[in-house]
């Protein structure tokens, strides 16, 4: 068994960095929907450390559910079809959908140490498309995930998507009430 652990310990590596990059960036999500929110205005100072601490170490799960792969036995990846849409033909659109979700959130998570050189006001709306990118994520994980299927997956995937969906919907109620 210790061999059979051993040829699989960079699947197995990837795969549980995944499934942490998905519940902290969910989290992450849950925070900073929190903090842009009116359900807790004061929030904004107080909660911002966790949502940074959140979002560097999902960011941190992200490179090692990547980069681990590299070590996979069986897929054998590329550097170019871990890191470039459609570059790999494996489990179609599922890797891309990751991929291109990767990059969106490393990229719009990493913008915010660059908000003052873009702008503060278009870095708030550029940050805004985080949500998409953590949603492609989920869609990534649901399609394209080992474990997709299973009680436990879904079940600690539930616990962390539901309040982030659930204030992202009420984030998305309160911009159409506002009107421009």
């Amino acid at each position: 068994m210790p061999a059979l652990a051993a040829a699989h310990a960079f699947w197995i590596t990837s795969r549980a960095a995944g499934v942490l990059a998905l519940l902290l960036a969910s989290v992450s999500v849950s925070v900073g929907l929190t903090m842009g929110g009116r359900l807790l205005p004061r929030a904004r100072r107080t909660l911002r450390p966790l949502h940074e601490a959140l979002s560097l170490a999902a960011l941190g799960a992200l490179g090692v559910h990547a980069f681990s792969l590299l070590g996979d036995a069986y897929l054998h990846p590329s550097l170019a079809a871990i890191a470039i849409p459609f570059a790999s033909s494996f489990r179609q659109p599922w890797m891309t959908i990751g991929i291109v979700a990767g990059w969106a959130s490393a990229l719009l998570g990493l913008s915010y140490y660059a908000r003052r050189r873009i702008g503060v006001a278009r870095w708030r709306r550029l940050h805004r498309f985080t949500a998409l990118a953590w949603l492609a994520s989920l869609v990534h994980a649901l399609g394209m995930g080992t474990d997709a299927g299973t009680a436990w997956f879904l079940i600690a995937v539930g616990i962390a998507i539901v309040p982030a969906l659930t204030l992202l919907v009420v984030r998305l109620t309160e911009e159409e009430a506002v009107p421009a």
